[in-house]
């Protein structure tokens, strides 16, 4: 019986990486034509061909359960064609022992979809725009009217960012408990200093909530106070050379401003969520995107599922080309249903983990039901 699972391992895994190879190579030769017809006299070919080159593990990443579910539907495939599925089941071998050799390789591919998406993708990703920013010569992740961020009562707005831990332009605005504006303060730059633990002061009592927060140093800036007396506002101003502040924004955070949800890791994905949520902004882009990346390889194993449902079922007797072909439209069709139900969420606000989890389960509930009919 092992001998048996490294030969469905080996036909399967290499139909697999066969189809990611060419998938990719082809996504890499139409990023590449696309990318090089933005460029310029500023942002020049290498720069452009850098940028596809970092962001290559992303469109692997995003390939993968696309190519298992074409790769298991060639590799038993061309096994159903020599007819050794029919042997294996002749000589006492069940289907579902068939399936269970089929999703052997399949593990292997759920966990490089992991390490790409967790471990490679995400650096690399970050590093390719802020590149290209930097080549474009635009400030980097932002629009021309800066980015504004909040801090429980304070806004803070800065106009340019490096992902380091330097913020340009920064001005930030206090307000007290009935909305009217106390402080602000203007800075040419903030630097980032170092991660602390602050005393939130909230949570049961007797204890303390520790909230992580991050001290900048802000530099060659203004300090205006407004002090109200009765009708009267009196404003008053310090200058300073550098002044140290504790604020809830952190250069990991600022990634957020580069990248796409759809690009970052799951575990900075459900931090920022959460953050977002706490403050009262819309985190649903996040929390989809979490769920998303979460259930790949939920979502790799349901499309090899279904693949070997309908080498058992409806393409038992069907063409190699026929396959592909059944393959792709189906993998095309899970897409377009992914993004809908995703936009829905977004637009109506039910829950992300539903509108992922859906597509999943009717190509599950498919799959299944055409295995039944097999046995």
């Amino acid at each position: 019986m092992s001998r048996l699972d490294r030969h469905i391992r080996s036909t399967v895994l290499g139909s697999m990486a066969l189809v990611l190879l060419v998938l990719g190579g082809l996504d890499l030769l139409f990023s590449a034509v696309d990318e090089l017809g933005d460029t310029d006299e500023i942002y020049g070919a290498g720069s452009a061909l850098a940028y596809v080159l970092f962001t290559f593990p992303r469109h692997l990443y995003e390939l993968i359960p696309m190519s298992a579910m074409i790769g298991a539907l060639a590799g038993l495939g061309m096994l159903a064609s020599q007819n050794e599925l029919v042997v294996m089941q002749a000589s006492g071998v069940s289907k579902g022992r068939i399936v269970y050799s089929v999703m052997k390789p399949t593990l292997i591919v759920m966990v490089l979809g992991l390490v790409l998406g967790e471990l490679i993708a995400p650096p690399l990703e970050l590093r390719a725009e802020v590149n290209r920013s930097i080549a474009q010569g635009e400030a980097v992740g932002l629009s021309r009217f800066g980015h504004w961020e909040r801090d429980q009562s304070v806004f803070i707005h800065f106009n340019t960012v490096e992902p380091e831990g330097v913020l340009y332009g920064v001005t930030i605005l206090g307000f007290d408990e009935d909305h009217q504006i106390v402080s602000e303060v203007q800075a040419q730059r903030a630097v980032y200093t170092g991660q602390l633990t602050a005393d939130s002061g909230q949570g049961l009592p007797g204890t303390a909530e520790a909230r992580e927060t991050s001290r900048w140093m802000l530099q060659e800036g203004r300090e205006r106070l407004f002090m109200r007396e009765g009708n009267d506002v009196n404003v008053e101003q310090n200058d300073f050379i550098s002044r140290s502040r504790d604020m809830d924004l952190s250069p990991d955070l600022l990634q957020v401003l580069l990248v796409d949800p759809d690009n970052m890791a799951i575990r900075d994905l459900y931090r920022y969520a959460a953050r977002f949520e706490s403050q009262g902004l819309d985190a649903a882009p996040y929390f989809l995107a979490f769920w998303k990346k979460a259930l790949q390889p939920f979502a790799t194993a349901v499309l090899v599922l279904l693949a070997v449902s309908f080498i058992f079922g409806p393409l038992r007797e069907a063409t190699m080309g026929s396959r592909v072909f059944t393959a792709i439209c189906f993998g095309l069709v899970f897409t377009v249903l992914q993004q809908l139900m995703h936009n829905v969420s977004l637009v109506y606000q039910f829950q992300p983990l539903f509108a992922v989890m859906l597509p999943l389960l009717l190509c599950a509930g498919i799959g299944m039901l055409l295995f039944r009919r097999a046995i």
